[in-house]
């Protein structure tokens, strides 16, 4: 009986020790989701759009989370072309155009931004919480009539060599400037030789570096 009343009293000294450590977590948790609600559609103000980095391969589940949250969003996608499987051309699905970005329409608040950052799969804001990379309407809507027209194939794309120069004329890093680190080289039908379709594009937004995986179509050379 003894030793029984000890467990139990060593049972509730440590919960005791615990519950401080809990309350935190939870108060850390109320923080979390009233800062991401701040960044829900329904804010009062203007809304604008601006661009998150995600981890590799996570954007469709964060345009999942952010969806359930309620914050608009959109994660521009490119056809994915074709691979030949078991001797037979299967048509790819839509990749993300720009991997690792999707851009996010909010009333800008620091709670907002610092919200974004504890959704799970999200690096960090474009441009940083202070100056956040901002993306006007017309550019945004340009990006999509650009990506439904878009040609990997197109003919200017076979002139991009590693080491050049280039400007962003569309997208949501339009009038960026960067160099070429990387060459993506695709077929573009059987028989014929590669040609570039991507390249990695380093560049500066606001202090930071970004490596940003980008069709040529949206670059031109300097």
């Amino acid at each position: 009986m003894t030793m029984q009343r000890k467990v139990i009293l060593s049972d509730r000294v440590d919960l005791m020790r615990a519950l401080p450590a809990l309350e935190r977590a939870a108060n850390l948790r109320r923080i979390e989701a009233n800062m991401i609600a701040m960044a829900g559609a329904n804010q009062p103000g203007e809304a604008h759009w601006y661009v998150i980095q995600t981890r590799e391969r996570r954007e469709k589940s964060v345009e999942e989370r952010l969806g359930q949250e309620k914050i608009s969003c959109y994660l521009p996608l490119v056809q994915g072309g074709k691979a030949v499987i078991r001797h037979r051309v299967v048509e790819l699905s839509p990749r993300p155009a720009l991997p690792c970005y999707i851009l996010v329409h909010l009333v800008p608040s620091a709670a907002a931004f610092c919200g974004l950052r504890h959704i799970d799969g999200v690096v960090g804001v474009v441009g940083g919480l202070h100056a956040p990379h901002r993306v006007s309407d017309d550019d945004l809507n340009r990006f999509k009539r650009v990506l439904g027209s878009w040609d990997e194939t197109a003919e200017h794309a076979q002139s991009f060599h590693v080491g050049d120069w280039v400007r962003f004329d569309e997208g949501p890093f339009i009038g960026f400037k960067g160099r070429i680190a990387r060459l993506r080289m695709a077929v573009p039908m059987r028989g014929l030789r590669k040609i570039a379709i991507a390249g990695k594009v380093e560049l500066e937004v606001g202090g930071q570096q970004h490596s940003i995986d980008a069709p040529l179509a949206l670059l031109q050379k300097l």
